[in-house]
């Protein structure tokens, strides 16, 4: 909520703690206990401007997609974070993006209650590619 006013108590101008530069405008924003100009309110990652709401982690702000992509559950198949958004599949209590849930031998996306077989924790084969016998030796 932007607060009236850029002045310290004695008068002298407050440092935004994002650019460290003097607070002169007519609002400010109070966020972590800390003074800042609005349009300094940026997601540390995509730059986005934080109008209404953020997240943060180590005195840095974040857009929600970014904080759990970071922070949040990780995909399974390649290791980033999971955001909100993102559609997910779940197999034997490990997460996967949509694109990354895919046979191992032809790349398929495999499906909710499709019939599969798993390689290891992390990988699968679609039932037709394993009945051709396509599956990869170790």
């Amino acid at each position: 909520m932007p607060t009236y006013g850029g002045r310290g108590e004695a008068g002298g101008a407050m440092a935004c703690a994002g650019c460290e530069k003097p607070i002169l405008d007519k609002f400010l924003l109070h966020v972590l206990e800390r003074a800042w100009h609005a349009s300094c309110v940026r997601c540390a990652d995509c730059r986005a401007p934080l109008a209404d709401k953020c997240y943060s982690r180590d005195n840095k702000l974040f857009c929600r997609n970014d904080f759990f992509r970071r922070y949040g559950t990780k995909c399974s198949g390649c290791g980033h974070g999971i955001s909100p958004s993102d559609l997910v599949r779940k197999a034997r209590e490990k997460v996967f993006h949509l694109n990354c849930f895919t046979c191992l031998v032809c790349r398929k996306q495999l499906s909710t209650g499709e019939e599969l077989y798993v390689l290891d924790d992390n990988k699968f084969i679609c039932k037709e590619d394993y009945l051709a016998g396509k599956a990869p030796t170790h």
